[in-house]
């Protein structure tokens, strides 16, 4: 499987997936530190689990899938290789590249939280620990895998517009309204936004997740819900790459 990894990273090497990694979360950094510098923490975290996370996951999946399959994956059965080692590497090339983003939005928000505090003297309306930090990144990685296969998957049925279109308006629209309902883990799109209630206190829709706010209820902090959350991300995860990795051998075979 290495090998259809490392195949995999040589052809996407020069490719907009590099930079995607790194300027995705930056502009994200950058734009909470201009216009909400008070929240600044929260809502870097808000703004990319929302709306820029998995508008970068589709674009780099897109751009995974793209090559093979524009030359209708002529080049895959030409060579000698195990059609769903070939899967397994794009999937595999994806999560690097999702925990890469994650990496450097960690280490942005920290260097900007430490020269607002130190440097401008400049305090937010609520502190993270760094505890909470790791842990958001770490749930934000975990939680989010499944949108790899999904991803990928969904490129090759109905091509690279229409994926980034569907998932990303899915995506919002379960973040916003099935991750406040008891039944959350139904579907993959609404957990990461539930487990970010309980990790960061903040809500959906921004706001701090206290009494008071809107949408707000005392069930969104417990903390049952976060390990449910984590395995339940993981068994979507699975069942998206088998399901996928079964049907790109299929196609590719017919």
């Amino acid at each position: 499987m290495r090998k259809y990894y490392l195949a995999e990273r040589l052809k996407n090497c020069h490719t907009s997936v590099g930079k995607m990694m790194l300027l995705m979360p930056l502009v994200t950094v950058c734009l909470a530190a201009s216009l909400t510098a008070d929240y600044f923490t929260i809502d870097c975290y808000n703004w990319w689990y929302i709306i820029l996370f998995p508008g970068m996951i589709a674009f780099i999946c897109a751009a995974v899938g793209n090559r093979d399959k524009k030359a209708d994956s002529r080049t895959i059965l030409t060579l000698p290789a195990d059609l769903g080692a070939v899967w397994d590497g794009k999937v595999l090339y994806g999560i690097r590249s999702m925990g890469i983003a994650l990496l450097v939005l960690f280490g942005a928000v920290l260097c900007f939280s430490v020269g607002f505090e130190q440097i401008a003297q400049r305090g937010f309306h609520i502190n993270l620990s760094i505890s909470q930090h790791v842990q958001a990144i770490v749930v934000l990685f975990v939680t989010s895998l499944w949108q790899i296969p999904f991803c990928l998957l969904l490129h090759q049925i109905i091509g690279k517009f229409l994926m980034i279109l569907v998932h990303m308006g899915s995506y919002f629209i379960l973040a916003i309204e099935l991750s406040l309902q008891p039944f959350f883990m139904v579907l993959p799109g609404g957990i990461t936004a539930r487990m970010m209630c309980r990790i960061l206190r903040i809500l959906p829709n921004g706001l701090v997740a206290e009494p008071g706010s809107i949408t707000f209820t005392s069930e969104l902090l417990e903390w049952k819900a976060l390990p449910l959350g984590i395995a339940v991300s993981l068994m979507w995860f699975l069942l998206l790459w088998i399901i996928s990795r079964r049907w790109f051998k299929t196609r590719i075979m017919r």
